[in-house]
């Protein structure tokens, strides 16, 4: 988890925020996002969710109201 290969972010990283509450979840490949991420707000609270294909957003996502942890909006991107 969280490694560098020659200075770029590969495979399985988590991230916190100064609170200790998780901030990100995802993986990397040649230091871009790739594949299922999801994102919290500093109250431990989803931001958003949904995949990445070379550091570009795809297919669905889903995003969240920080205050009350509802879904607040959909989106599907197409690369």
């Amino acid at each position: 988890m969280n490694k560098e290969i020659n200075g770029l972010k590969e495979g399985y990283w988590e991230k916190c925020w100064g609170n200790g509450q998780l901030w990100f979840k995802g993986n990397f490949l040649n230091g871009e996002r790739n594949g299922y991420w999801e994102i919290y707000y500093s109250n431990g609270e989803l931001m958003y969710k949904g995949n990445y294909i070379n550091g570009v957003k795809y297919g669905y996502w889903e995003f969240y109201d920080g205050s009350k942890g509802q879904l607040s909006g959909k989106d599907y991107y197409i690369i």
